[in-house]
């Protein structure tokens, strides 16, 4: 029975071999001999295998993978983690644990079916002579694996990583960052070119734009990274791919032309972030305003020592204009969007205002998530190891911040693709 198994395994993956029974298999070499070998003499087989796959057609379009996507998050501060070494993984640089199966099983557990892993690659490369050191790629790719294994789909980037491009956008480092971005990504997309379409790469992460000329020449990064991942062969031919906005801000995402042009049609996704300053991410109060604690329309003037706390120039009405434009300018016209990141960080609060806050965040969470998906937008939470911005416990494998989990999975469930 076994060498029925293994006879039947070897001809479904076999270039230049067949099986001739049961017990022997059939190896035609480039000459044209043939030679008959016992399945019982054999140990192992290596094949030598030139051109692309039979089959290297993705049929998966962006709309119909945006659909598949339920529920996503990053797995941030980790594998884009920079400044401990140049030579050896930052993986843990930033406080987190090193990235096993039991944590993706966890993201997984917790509602997830959709991964964005943050990467660095060019701090590598630049100190192995261009060249993304195998052991970093390798490790990148176990990691991939893991959420493979959990059906998960991964959304692959070139994140911050020093800023190279995204604080380059400009004519003097126009060249040398198409150079960096058409090397960089070579050397991804081969690397992960059969894997199927689970996984879709991303073009940057959070390029700074602020007009029409530098925005014209972010579309030659994004132009650049598009020609590149299709000419690697395998299934980038027909890879979804994302792109990023100007600013990666939901303003500047319908205000300025990056796209770039894809001969591959209805493979390319939009990708903007979610942070309303205030509420979001500002620590402490500044002279031209409140950091706040609270939002949306049940949580309005909450005084709190003298200070209203409430955000009021930020609301639902607020999301659901910007979220219809980016309907209107990108989903309704076959291009269907990430929000590649949101959250709300923690804030050091007294025991009296810590529920409310908790219960907030929660309810944003809940009424971002739901709208987010009912205007054809992938939300994609930016998760953090214990930290100011974590859900998901590292260290225990499990859900760290019930309250907010159960926001984003309400929301989540509601939420309507309107595709």
């Amino acid at each position: 029975m076994k060498l029925k198994n293994f006879c039947v395994f070897i001809c479904a993956i076999c270039v230049y071999a067949t099986c001739s029974a049961q017990n022997s298999i059939n190896v035609w070499q480039k000459n044209g001999s043939v030679y008959q070998y016992n399945i019982t003499d054999v140990d192992s087989i290596t094949f030598s295998v030139t051109g692309n796959p039979t089959d290297t057609v993705l049929k998966t379009t962006a709309t119909q993978l945006a659909s598949k996507m339920f529920l996503a998050c990053n797995i941030g501060n980790t594998f884009e983690s920079v400044g401990c070494s140049t030579t050896s993984s930052n993986e843990s640089c930033w406080g987190s644990p090193k990235i096993t199966q039991q944590i993706i099983d966890a993201y997984k557990a917790a509602g997830f079916n959709t991964v964005r892993i943050p990467v660095a690659w060019n701090t590598y490369a630049e100190a192995n002579g261009g060249v993304i050191p195998e052991w970093w790629m390798n490790r990148i790719q176990e990691v991939v694996d893991y959420c493979m294994k959990d059906d998960l789909y991964v959304l692959l980037n070139i994140h911050w990583d020093g800023g190279w491009l995204e604080r380059h956008v400009d004519a003097v480092s126009q060249s040398s960052v198409n150079k960096t971005q058409e090397n960089l990504w070579k050397q991804i997309a081969t690397h992960f070119k059969n894997y199927d379409d689970h996984l879709v790469f991303c073009s940057a992460n959070e390029p700074d734009t602020e007009n029409d000329e530098q925005a014209a020449i972010l579309k030659t990064y994004h132009q650049t990274f598009v020609n590149t991942v299709r000419a690697t062969g395998g299934y980038n031919g027909t890879r979804c791919l994302v792109i990023q906005c100007a600013g990666t801000a939901a303003d500047k995402s319908v205000q300025y032309d990056y796209m770039p042009i894809d001969v591959v049609p209805n493979r390319l996704l939009m990708e903007f972030h979610y942070y309303p300053y205030t509420y979001a991410l500002m620590e402490e109060d500044a002279d031209w305003g409140p950091a706040h604690w609270f939002w949306g329309k049940d949580y309005q003037n909450i005084i709190v020592n003298g200070v209203n706390r409430s955000c009021s120039w930020h609301t639902e009405e607020t999301v659901i204009s910007e979220f219809s434009a980016i309907k209107e300018k990108f989903v309704d016209k076959g291009i269907p969007v990430v929000m590649g990141e949101f959250a709300i960080m923690n804030r050091e609060l007294s025991a009296e205002w810590r529920d409310k806050f908790e219960e907030c965040r929660a309810n944003y969470y809940y009424f971002l998530t739901k709208t987010a998906k009912n205007y054809g937008i992938v939300p994609v939470l930016w998760d953090t190891p214990n930290g100011s911005k974590s859900v998901i416990d590292r260290d225990k494998c499990t859900v760290g911040n019930q309250r907010a989990m159960e926001g984003l999975l309400k929301g989540a469930n509601e939420g309507v693709y309107p595709f």
